[in-house]
Formats: structure tokens, C-alpha cells, sequence
């Protein structure tokens, strides 16, 4: 019976409580003193682009370079495939896939939020609204690493 007790108790903890798993809503993502906000996804009226917003914001002091490896970066499908980019904006910094830059360089000033934009051209309507966006980054610390990290819309 004392054995039945203790069994209960665990799956009810394992229910109530959150923190054994990912909740599905888990707000901005932190990563290298940077925070990634979503601000919007949503697809053309003809449905044939997708475009994600981000917030960039750097909690580090001062001012700070923001790599962006672009050919590395993407949206994600419901499938879990990942899109290249047709045109991605920062700030005032402007790319287009076809100028084949790799890389977005952006100046990120301390506690000032800089928006990300991405966009994907020749999107399907089966593939629904974009349920991820892949970011790859060099890390402040080291020059070289690239830090890549999934967003969930």
C-alpha cells in the first residue's frame, strides 16, 4: 500500500510541475548575453513567402559585433527542414541571397533591441506557417566558434 502511495505521488509530480521537460511557451531564448524575442511569423496572402521577425537584444556592456553566418541560418518547417533565407535584414543592414554574402555583420549596442527580419520565397501553403528559425552565430568569447541555436515560433 506504502509503495501504491509513493508511486502516486510521483506521477502526480511529475504532472503539476513543469520543470522535468520544455514547456511548449518558453518566451525569449538567452543566448551569448543576447536575447532572441519573436515578434511575428506569418506567410504572404498568396502563401508562397514566409517571414519571421525577430528582437535581437545584447545584454553585454558596451558595443558588440553580431556575426551572422547567413547561408548557415534559416526558417524551419513543420517537417523540420530547413529554408535558406531569400532576403534577411538587420537594422538598416540589408542582404539578399542572389549577392551571396555570407555573412550579416551588425554593430549591437547594450539594452537596445534591433529587429531581425528573414524571408523565404517559393514557400508552400501544405507546409503551414514556419514552426522554427535556425540562427548561427560566431561567439563573442571566441573567434571562430559558431553558436547555432533553434527558435521555436
Amino acid at each position: 500500500m506504502r509503495t501504491i502511495i509513493i508511486l502516486i505521488a510521483f506521477v502526480f509530480s511529475l504532472v503539476t510541475f513543469d520543470s522535468f521537460g520544455q514547456s511548449s511557451d518558453e518566451g525569449p531564448v538567452l543566448v551569448d548575453d543576447i536575447q532572441v524575442d519573436v515578434k511575428e511569423v506569418f506567410l504572404s496572402a498568396k502563401g508562397d513567402t514566409a517571414t519571421v521577425e525577430l528582437y535581437l537584444i545584447s545584454y553585454e556592456r558596451g558595443t558588440r559585433e553580431f556575426k551572422l553566418n547567413s547561408f548557415a541560418s534559416g526558417i524551419v518547417d513543420s517537417k523540420g527542414q530547413v529554408y535558406l533565407y531569400d532576403v534577411m535584414q538587420m537594422g538598416k543592414v540589408r542582404l539578399q541571397a542572389k549577392d551571396r554574402q555570407n555573412y550579416l555583420h551588425y554593430l549591437l549596442e547594450e539594452d537596445t533591441p534591433v529587429k531581425l527580419v528573414i524571408q523565404t520565397t517559393g514557400w508552400k501553403k501544405q507546409w503551414g506557417i514556419p514552426q522554427q528559425c535556425k540562427l548561427v552565430f560566431e561567439d563573442s568569447s571566441e573567434q571562430g566558434k559558431f553558436l547555432e541555436i533553434i527558435i521555436d515560433l
